[in-house]
C-alpha cells in the first residue's frame, strides 16, 4: 500500500509557490521580461562594458530562451514581493484620497 501511495505523490505535478517570488524585469523595445537575480546582474555586466555585446541571450524565469539587441533595453527593474505590497498600499491610498475628494454629482 505504501509503495502505490509514494508512486502515486510522485506522479504528482509540484506545488505552486505562494506568489511571485522576487525578480527582475528587463524590458525594453521587445516588451517586458523577468528575470532571476543571477541573470539581471550577468545583463548589467553585459551592458557595463566598454563596448557592450550586440546581442544578450538569457533565460528568462520560465526557462525560455530570449535573444534581445543589447541597444533595445531600457530598464532593468528590481521587483520584490515587500516592494509590490507597498505599490498596491499606496495604490489604496491614491484611490481613497481621489474618492474623498469627488464631489456626489461626479460618482460614476
Amino acid at each position: 500500500m505504501l509503495n502505490r501511495l509514494t508512486l502515486y505523490r510522485s506522479a504528482l505535478p509540484p506545488p505552486e509557490p505562494d506568489g511571485y517570488g522576487d525578480f527582475y524585469v528587463v524590458s525594453g523595445a521587445f516588451g517586458a521580461v523577468s528575470v532571476t537575480a543571477a541573470t539581471a546582474r550577468d545583463i548589467e555586466r553585459q551592458l557595463d562594458r566598454a563596448e557592450p555585446t550586440r546581442w544578450l541571450v538569457f533565460r528568462d524565469r520560465s526557462g525560455s530562451r530570449v535573444r534581445v539587441r543589447a541597444r533595445d533595453v531600457r530598464c532593468v527593474c528590481e521587483s520584490t514581493a515587500a516592494q509590490r505590497a507597498f505599490d498596491r498600499r499606496m495604490e489604496r491610498a491614491r484611490a481613497r484620497e481621489e474618492q474623498s475628494d469627488r464631489r456626489a454629482w461626479e460618482d460614476d
